[in-house]
């Protein structure tokens, strides 16, 4: 988001601190909290509130690896890097368990499951199963189920993440803003950063923050703050509805059509359903919070062939997620991009963490770890910005 003159700051404070994080979200939260298990107590600026982005506006899956399957991954990626991929969100999982989301009111344990509607899907799938189970991932293939989405929809096949969850995305968010001491400033949307070699400012309306290190965790807004990040971050919205369905069963939580949609019963009736960019895809990579007529209604028609009729809308939103070039997360330096020029040009010492490729429940807080690790000890990690040095910003 760009901000408006009347905005730029005029009598500000200036504030001294190790670190900034920029961004509230899964990333941001967690970035805070590792910092502070470093010792290191940073302050959280973010542009509205709490979760405003995707952090609180997904679906709430919990989910091991990618919407695309494991076999397409090894294809794409080099079968090393989609076997950490995939281990790095069952570890992902685990550490927001330890943390107590699991005792969130939201929360359930519900095996997600990949289903096949047309033959390449199900090639895909059986190809997939085979490759985990060699890697020594728990991955049931199936091809049968009772419930309405196999009653309905009639998948050839299915592949099953047995220890995956659903939450409610707020409440997540919730709990990591709880297990800070550092003080989160909302309503604090950032209108500069000002780079030298060792340290940098971030100034907002009203205030100035002198940091050692800044760590920018704003995934889809990448780009409104560094153009160097431009053509790696590509903001995607997703568009998800909530149905009045009383009388729907769905067992798991499923993903069909290559991970474009997605649909999971929720609580007290309700069935939560998303994805169909593919509708209208050119229009989907925006940051506008809006729902459309075309996405929606592909949602809609999605919904009743895997539940058997329509069943009342209760509302209708959107979020916007950060895509990467590769589909992983994107982790370092800004200078890393452009090793030459000067520190204003280079980036000083600032940091991203993002590019989660709508995963960013299932990688954002080891993610943000490993952007702590690397920023205070250059510690190498899978997901370095460095592969992508040499990108003309856009």
């Amino acid at each position: 988001m760009t901000v408006p003159w009347w905005k730029q700051p005029g009598r500000v404070d200036r504030v001294r601190t190790r670190a900034v994080v920029v961004g509230a979200g899964v990333a941001g939260l967690s970035a805070a909290m590792h910092l502070e298990r470093r010792g290191i107590r940073p302050i959280v600026l973010e542009r509205h509130r709490v979760a405003s982005g995707a952090s609180g506006r997904n679906a709430g899956f919990l989910m091991r690896g990618a919407a695309e399957s494991y076999a397409v991954a090894c294809d794409e990626l080099g079968r090393e890097t989609a076997r950490h991929a995939w281990r790095f969100t069952e570890e992902n999982i685990r550490a927001l368990r330890d943390l107590g989301v699991a005792l969130t009111p939201g929360y359930r344990d519900r095996p997600s499951c990949l289903l096949a509607l047309n033959d390449a899907e199900a090639h895909d799938l059986e190809r997939s199963a085979s490759l985990m189970a060699e890697d020594g991932f728990e991955a049931p293939f199936i091809t049968t189920g009772d419930d309405d989405a196999w009653k309905n929809a009639s998948p050839l096949c299915g592949l099953v993440n047995p220890h995956d969850a659903v939450c409610d995305p707020q409440e997540v968010m919730t709990l990591l803003a709880s297990k800070l001491d550092a003080e989160i400033r909302t309503n604090a949307e950032v209108a500069a950063i000002n780079t030298s070699p060792d340290r940098v400012e971030v100034v907002t309306h009203d205030a100035v923050f002198e940091a050692d290190i800044v760590l920018l965790c704003v995934n889809a807004w990448a780009r409104t703050l560094s153009p160097a990040l431009a053509k790696l971050v590509e903001p995607n919205r997703a568009q998800m509805l909530a149905l009045d369905a009383p009388g729907a069963k769905l067992d798991m939580a499923y993903y069909a059509n290559e991970g474009g949609e997605y649909i999971r019963a929720g609580e007290g009736g309700v069935v939560l359903v998303g994805g169909c960019r593919r509708f209208d895809i050119e229009a989907e990579r925006t940051l506008a919070d809006e729902a459309t007529e075309s996405v929606q209604s592909g949602i809609e028609a999605f919904a009743e062939r895997v539940l058997g009729r329509r069943y009342p809308v209760l509302r209708r939103w959107s979020g916007p997620m950060g895509f990467s070039p590769d589909g992983l997360p994107i982790v370092g330096r800004l200078s890393e991009l452009s090793p030459g020029g000067t520190a204003e040009t280079r980036g000083g010492p600032v940091y991203f963490c993002g590019g989660f490729t709508g995963h960013g429940m299932s990688m954002g807080h080891l993610t943000a770890r490993d952007a702590v690790e690397y920023a205070l000890d250059d510690r190498p990690m899978p997901w370095s910005i460095s592969r992508f040095s040499g990108r003309s910003p856009g």
